[in-house]
């Protein structure tokens, strides 16, 4: 019984480990997204074609989006059309990366010009990124209250309750 109670926890345990780290994981994904849609901005007013400017990422990205990237890369290199090669990235990153997916693909298939719409999603991610650490900063109050709570009750109790039992408890052994 003992054996199946642990393997239980054990199961528990691991799943919520793995819950924070793909957390984790995509809290430090949308932290980086900013400076790589800056980094492509740059490429772009720098003269690279879309093509290079994602080449250019999978090089100097942010370490954590280097693999979506290097995805990228490996697809158009194997082949594949830019269009359908970036399928791949807002694969790997998920829903944020998929104006910017669409924005590229536009630009490639169009030829319209990409760098106000580039940098007006600069500016978003910026924005939601300093919104997700506005919202962690406002739930930090919440987080610290129980080991506040924990920490400062012990003591309160050593040095207020404590001597004032001890007192009482003196002055009822004179009276007596």
């Amino acid at each position: 019984m003992i054996f199946i109670a642990a393997l239980v926890g054990l199961f528990f345990f691991w799943r919520r480990t793995k819950a924070r780290l793909r957390q984790r994981r995509e809290t430090e994904m949308m932290n980086a997204w900013p400076e790589s849609v800056d980094l492509l901005m740059a490429a772009l007013r720098a003269g690279y074609s879309p093509v290079q400017g994602i080449h250019f990422l999978s090089l100097h990205a942010p370490q954590v989006m280097r693999p979506a990237f290097l995805a990228v890369t490996e697809k158009i290199a194997s082949g594949q059309r830019f269009t359908d090669a970036l399928r791949e990235l807002s694969q790997h990153i998920g829903p944020t990366a998929r104006p910017l997916c669409e924005v590229l693909a536009a630009g490639d298939r169009l030829g319209i010009p990409m760098e106000n719409l580039i940098f007006q999603l600069g500016n978003d991610a910026r924005l939601s990124r300093r919104r997700a650490a506005e919202i962690s900063a406002r739930q930090l109050p919440i987080r610290l209250s129980l080991p506040l709570v924990i920490c400062t009750l012990p003591s309160f109790i050593v040095l207020i309750i404590v001597p004032t039992i001890a007192g009482t408890v003196s002055q009822l052994r004179l009276s007596i």
